[in-house]
């Protein structure tokens, strides 16, 4: 196993600073930089894609830096936009940026994720707040820039924020303005889900209407979310927005891993014998007709999961609470099956914990299901053994299952990633755990 895999990082400089694997995604500063005359690219991919960490690489490399102490060449040297040579490294550290995130905005009532949006919109002030201290504002200008912090400032100027930071920073530094904003669609998912639609939809066609259309001050946008919002949606009059859906072949190996870039994974982690196995569990999308890897699932993979950590706490339980006597009758499965999904009851509300519920082409010893989607969902299934049956047969066995009758397939339509997949053999107090590689992927097609 790689001694550095950075799973679950999203800072770019803090991984490479820390020296942790890293596949090279810094050829989508050039295929933004080839387009000159694309303003703006909305580029929605799924979830665990590497969406974050790519606009946080993009940040690293266009903003603007005032202190010598800040130069991040060494983040890039080796990779690809700075192996490209002089035309693109004249675009290092040169553009003021904007980075909006979005992420963490759901909630169940407008009035909670539109203060949610507004807090997130005063983050981005305060990372300029020397624009106020500098005198680089006119009387005006710093009145309504202290109350975007303060929280004094009307919905309309918060709406209009964008556009004016733009000019702001544009007329102080002498460059437009790179703007960045990652989740752009989950207010719009929460309002699809919670029943406030119209309104998170009018909040985010003006917030984003005004900083997008025709804007002078702005160099390059890019947005990453999972939906492609329909243009009437928010877009509505946005000529400038290019929408790089997963059918196009631009970007397309941009998110996401090639099988190349898997194939080096394994060779580095001694674990090229597996490749097999992983192109069956995760080889499942076609981004512009090349297929690439959920990063999160093979990071997942290579990391081993925590079976070995899962037995050995099931075990403690097992010699504990169950009885020999219990886990030796006609039916133990039934006991062993009744204890495993109590043991896990303590993980609702934020799971759902379902027992023989159908899914794919069978039911399923146990299924947690995350009551949100992008967070983990775990397939269980129990096996028993006997006199025909040693624990690597009952755990084979139930990985078979698992992976044959597609037991997953409701945690993917329930949008969990990771998906997990655990084969638990008891033998009286024994108890065994496999864990496979994640079913979470769909077959490519």
């Amino acid at each position: 196993m790689p001694a550095q895999l950075s799973l679950g990082v999203d800072d770019f400089r803090k991984l490479r600073e820390l020296g942790l694997e890293y596949i090279d995604k810094s050829h989508l500063a050039c295929e933004l930089i080839d387009r000159p005359g694309l303003e703006v690219a909305l580029l929605p991919r799924p979830r665990r894609f590497g969406k974050t960490l790519n606009l946080s690489m993009l940040r690293c490399f266009f903003e603007r830096r005032e202190r010598r102490e800040d130069d991040l060449a060494h983040l890039f040297r080796g990779l690809h936009v700075w192996e490209a040579g002089e035309p693109y490294r004249a675009h290092f550290q040169r553009y003021p940026v904007i980075y909006l995130t979005l992420k963490g905005t759901r909630h169940e009532s407008f009035e909670g994720c539109w203060e949610a949006i507004r807090r997130k919109i005063v983050v981005v002030f305060d990372e300029h707040r020397s624009l106020l201290e500098g005198g680089a504002l006119s009387p005006r200008e710093a009145l309504d820039f202290q109350g975007i912090l303060d929280g004094s400032a009307s919905r309309a100027l918060y709406e209009r924020s964008l556009l004016d930071l733009s000019s702001y920073l544009h007329r102080t530094h002498g460059e437009r303005v790179v703007l960045l904003i990652d989740d752009y669609d989950e207010p719009i998912h929460a309002g699809h889900a919670c029943g406030y639609a119209p309104q998170i939809l009018g909040v985010c066609r003006n917030l984003l209407g005004e900083a997008l259309k025709g804007n002078p001050h702005l160099f390059k946008g890019v947005l990453t979310g999972v939906l492609r919002v329909a243009r009437e949606s928010i877009f509505s009059g946005l000529n400038n927005v290019s929408v790089y859906s997963l059918l196009r072949p631009e970007f397309n190996t941009c998110f996401g891993f090639t099988e190349p870039e898997v194939e080096g994974l394994l060779e580095r982690a001694g674990l090229r014998a597996r490749l097999g196995d992983v192109r069956a569990w995760y080889n499942g999308y076609v981004f512009g007709g090349q297929v690439v890897y959920n990063p999160w699932s093979i990071l997942s993979f290579l990391a081993g999961g925590d079976a070995e950590g899962f037995e050995r706490q099931l075990q403690i339980f097992v010699a504990d609470l169950l009885s020999y006597h219990d886990v030796t009758r006609v039916e133990p499965e039934q006991v062993v099956h009744a204890f495993v999904v109590g043991l896990l009851a303590v993980l609702e509300p934020e799971h759902q914990v379902r027992s023989n519920r159908e899914s794919g082409s069978g039911r399923p010893d146990v299924l947690i299901r995350p009551a949100r989607p992008g967070h983990p969902g775990v397939v269980v299934e129990i096996k028993v053994v006997g006199p025909d049956r040693t624990p690597e047969a009952a755990l084979e066995q139930g990985l078979g299952q698992i992976r044959e009758r597609d037991y997953a397939a409701e945690l993917r339509a329930a949008g969990a990633a990771p998906v997990h997949a655990f084969a638990v053999a008891f033998d009286g107090k024994r108890v065994w755990v496999r864990a496979a590689p994640s079913p979470g992927a769909p077959a490519a097609g």
